[in-house]
């Protein structure tokens, strides 16, 4: 098959790529972060661009496009709304509508959720309170759910672009430096490692399984036992993280309290079998020993 992932450099991109290159061909896209993977091809392309967005795609012609190109974050896509809606909205209809016949798995978030009540279902009403899982409900709707494919998720991994943190490195970066962590002990997420949704996305490519589908690790945590978890593994001095509630910590009005994933219909839909948060960490562990990272060539 060949298969087309956008947002290739990006964090989950960068992942599926690495993963996928060893049963398909695979074509992975940048924009600001050039890079080399072997075994696999990357180009550049730019999904705001309509005409080359179309021009590549048909050049390419994939079977399926894994569309994970975005502004990831939320007060990211709060200080720049306009960007966030190019790439998630209007970035999303230019793939959608140069995709013809192949297969679209869209990459959204649980921050379509509101977070009030947790657990959610595929089934539950998103209501985002914040631009990201807005822009990202917008582009859900352009994407047909009824023949492609939308997995709802949160992520965490090693990122090939150096200065980009997500919430796992960045505590593993602070801790390393011997410096205080500040972790929710009232904010509830699921979450799962990138490499462990590779394997499961390649399911999703080959069983041509379609709808919205929660994927992540079927723990239901708070951030500050996810960062206590977390530093056990990588052998950290818990003693610097530090447990404290989000209304004592102005700024994070936009982050949804609970929005953890039911993940029920993924277990009983997949045949891949979902790990725990726990083998997430220790996977993430050894993928730093054994250099994982230095599979990609930036520049």
């Amino acid at each position: 098959m060949n298969i087309l992932v956008t947002g290739g450099s990006g964090l989950l991109g960068s992942a599926i790529s690495f993963y996928l290159k060893d049963y398909f061909k695979v074509t992975a896209t940048y924009t600001a972060h050039p890079f080399k993977l072997n075994g696999c091809d990357t180009i550049f392309m730019d999904i705001t661009d309509e005409k080359s967005t179309a021009a590549e795609i048909k050049k390419i012609k994939p079977d399926a496009i894994i569309h994970t190109a975005a502004l990831v974050g939320v007060d990211v896509c709060e200080k720049d709304p306009t960007l966030a809606h190019r790439l998630h909205v209007e970035g999303t209809r230019n793939v959608v509508n140069a995709a013809k016949h192949a297969k679209i798995i869209y990459i959204s978030t649980d921050y379509v959720f509101d977070g009030r009540k947790g657990m959610y279902k595929e089934t539950d009403e998103p209501h985002p309170i914040n631009y990201y899982g807005r822009t990202k409900l917008e582009g859900e709707s352009i994407v047909n759910s009824e023949k492609n494919a939308i997995i709802r998720t949160s992520l965490f991994g090693w990122s090939i672009v150096k200065d980009k943190k997500n919430f796992a490195t960045w505590i593993l970066n602070e801790m390393a430096d011997n410096r205080r962590v500040n972790m929710f002990a009232d904010q509830y997420k699921s979450i799962i490692l990138v490499n462990d949704l590779a394997i499961v996305l390649k399911e999703i490519v080959e069983r041509n399984i379609t709808g919205i589908l929660n994927v992540a690790y079927e723990d239901r945590f708070n951030k500050y036992d996810f960062a206590m978890k977390l530093a056990d593994v990588f052998g950290l001095d818990k003693r610097l993280i530090q447990k404290v509630r989000r209304a004592d910590v102005p700024g994070h009005e936009k982050m949804p309290l609970d929005v953890s994933l039911d993940i029920s219909k993924a277990k009983k839909l997949l045949r891949t079998k979902i790990p725990s948060l726990h083998q997430g960490f220790v996977r993430l562990k050894k993928l730093r020993d054994e250099s994982y990272l230095d599979n990609f060539k930036l520049g």
